[in-house]
């Protein structure tokens, strides 16, 4: 669990100076390309796949969506040139069943914190609709850290 999250602040950080060194990007996939096709993000994404995966189905909730979730995530990772048409239908598919997983998941997981996500990503889309795909892709992958390391700290096996 440690390493997993240890993996999500590292994409966080590296997120977060991107957004204050040259402006928010529309979306996570964005920063692969303003970082001059730095291969940091897209090892980052599947990092944070591998890392995720074990944790996720240690705790038991909806295998099947843990494990679509991380896939996802590493597909989004390992094609990071979503303007190239090679990589396109691999990045966008893994991007979109990533992100549907990632819900279900959490739902089947701790309903109550992905509400609360879900509550942030409305409102930040809301205000800054320029962006409004960037502040999603943070929510979900956020909700998921979340739910990560507050099932490890309370110790709840049960959903919530």
């Amino acid at each position: 669990m440690a390493v997993a999250l240890i993996m999500y602040m590292l994409f966080i950080v590296t997120a977060m100076y991107y957004a204050v060194a040259k402006g928010r990007p529309t979306m996570v996939s964005e920063i692969y390309y303003g970082m001059g096709r730095n291969w940091l993000m897209p090892l980052l994404l599947v990092a944070m796949a591998f890392t995720f995966l074990p944790t996720m189905l240690d705790m038991g909730d909806f295998d099947a969506a843990a494990f679509l979730t991380c896939a996802g995530l590493a597909f989004v990772g390992t094609a990071p040139a979503y303007l190239e048409e090679g990589d396109r239908a691999v990045h966008k598919t893994g991007a979109i069943v990533s992100a549907l997983a990632s819900v279900m998941w959490g739902l089947a997981t701790m309903p109550a914190v992905v509400a609360v996500y879900g509550v942030a990503a409305v409102v930040a889309a809301v205000t800054d609709r320029r962006c409004w795909l960037f502040w999603c892709e943070l929510c979900a992958i956020s909700c998921v850290a979340a739910i990560i390391a507050l099932k490890r700290i309370t110790g709840l096996t049960e959903p919530v």
